[in-house]
């Protein structure tokens, strides 16, 4: 029956995983992921502090074509094959039915489908991390020194995924350290050491300034006005107010283990060293988008304490209201993504197929991702809008000495609500070109439209 029922689950996950996977257009991030896979060399490749979504995407590319669909196709599988891993580290730390509840609320969740259906690191990490979580908890429980080198392998492959996941490591520390408390055997000393070890050795090699120059470089504190609220409210709105609501009463409901106590340093530790480290640098939310998994499976403890609560009565009814009720609302969001929110992406694609069809040879475009033009309208000049921004007049000086050559000007609202906030620049705009087209997008509450316009 477990094994039915996972199926049903994974096939339903890997048929929403699946669904417009080609359909959506790259977002800026995507590009440089994709460029930045196609020029992988042995050379560029020992340069790159986390190879491993390059590698996987490069191949993607590869096995599916040079396209949306084929750049995501491996990281789409990626995030199919993290269904069941959900389910077998809940099933561990718990039951079956944790396990169950937990792998569920991921095939639905739509943060999940999001970076399942994206050519970027986030659903590697997520995928590795459960797979540290688990061979690490089942190596303490075992004793197991083959389970700890496994451990450490998946590990590693996390943290090539994304330098920042390395704060997995603290977490696990600090669970090794209370079960040192109830246990300390020479055993268990030597599988702690053979995990822990190779991560004091990295620690060192920030006596070399172009290492501290790397792990510094262009993160202003708070930059982007991540601040720790912006932070907690990116993973409540990542997991959804009822995931993590539920997750929460999961964690006070059940007594307090070593499987609670295993997912609350997995999960919060991270957590509370980022809220620290963003008064220092500037870190993203979605950063911690491996921890999410925790939060699903402590949601699944708590639709578990449901069903036990009425398991000695005739009928099932309630212990299947919260769980349901859970996976509506994450389906909900899913009509959402699919049906509203453009899956979460600006129309990029979409907005360059429109001056196609008008462009002349000497065309420019100017835009604030001269990256997206270079990708999807390669015969055509990209132009960064920043001359624009930092100097109107000279900027129409040139264009006037040019003869007045015509601008396509690609005015995404989401960038240019953050460096044009007062809207001169849309003004400029606005006075002198007009209104080719208009593509409209939002999510999450945040405006991603993309505005046409041409100046001739």
């Amino acid at each position: 029956m477990q094994i039915v029922i996972l199926s049903a689950v994974v096939m339903f996950g890997t048929v929403l995983r699946f669904w417009n996977l080609g359909q959506w257009s790259f977002w800026i991030d995507e590009v440089f992921t994709v460029r930045d896979a196609q020029n992988l060399s042995f050379d560029s490749f020992r340069a790159i502090p986390n190879p491993i979504p390059y590698l996987a995407v490069k191949l993607s590319i590869l096995i599916g074509g040079n396209s949306e669909w084929g750049s995501r196709l491996i990281p789409c599988l990626v995030g199919i094959v993290s269904i069941p891993a959900v389910f077998g580290l809940g099933r561990t730390l718990y039951n079956w039915r944790v396990g169950l509840f937990s792998s569920a609320f991921v095939a639905c969740a739509s943060w999940h489908l999001f970076w399942a259906q994206n050519a970027r690191y986030p659903v590697f990490t997520f995928l590795f991390a459960i797979l540290t979580a688990w061979c690490f908890y089942l190596s303490l429980e075992r004793d197991s020194t083959l389970l700890m080198i496994g451990a450490l392998a998946c590990c590693l492959c996390l943290i090539l995924s994304h330098t920042l996941s390395a704060v997995i490591v603290p977490a696990l520390a600090v669970y090794a350290v209370i079960c040192l408390l109830e246990k300390s055997d020479r055993k268990r000393w030597l599988n702690l050491l053979i995990f822990f070890i190779p991560f004091t050795l990295p620690v060192f090699v920030l006596a070399f300034p172009e290492v501290r120059g790397y792990l510094f470089s262009g993160w202003g504190r708070n930059e982007w006005q991540r601040s720790p609220l912006y932070i907690i409210l990116t993973l409540v709105q990542g997991v959804s107010v009822p995931i993590a609501v539920t997750a929460f009463f999961g964690a006070v409901s059940t007594p307090f283990n070593r499987s609670t106590r295993f997912l609350v340093c997995y999960a919060g530790v991270p957590l509370v060293l980022f809220l620290v480290a963003s008064q220092l640098q500037n870190v993203a939310g979605y950063y911690l988008f491996w921890t999410t998994a925790g939060y699903f499976i402590l949601a699944g403890v708590a639709c578990e304490q449901i069903w036990k609560m009425v398991e000695d009565k005739t009928t099932n009814r309630l212990g299947l209201l919260v769980p349901c009720v859970l996976i509506v609302t994450l389906l909900s969001q899913d009509y959402l993504y699919f049906k509203i929110e453009n899956g979460g992406r600006p129309k990029w694609r979409e907005a360059f197929a429109a001056i196609q069809t008008e462009k002349q040879p000497a065309d420019k475009v100017v835009l604030s991702e001269p990256e997206m033009g270079k990708y999807y309208l390669p015969e055509l000049t990209s132009v960064y809008i920043g001359g624009l921004l930092e100097n109107p007049e000279a900027f129409e000086k040139a264009w006037e000495d040019s003869g007045r050559d015509r601008l396509w000007f690609v005015v995404d609202v989401a960038s240019f609500n953050v460096f044009d906030a007062n809207e001169n620049v849309r003004s400029w705009i606005r006075q002198r070109g007009h209104l080719i087209k208009t593509f409209p997008a939002f999510s999450r509450a945040k405006d991603r439209t993309i505005h046409i316009y041409l100046l001739e």
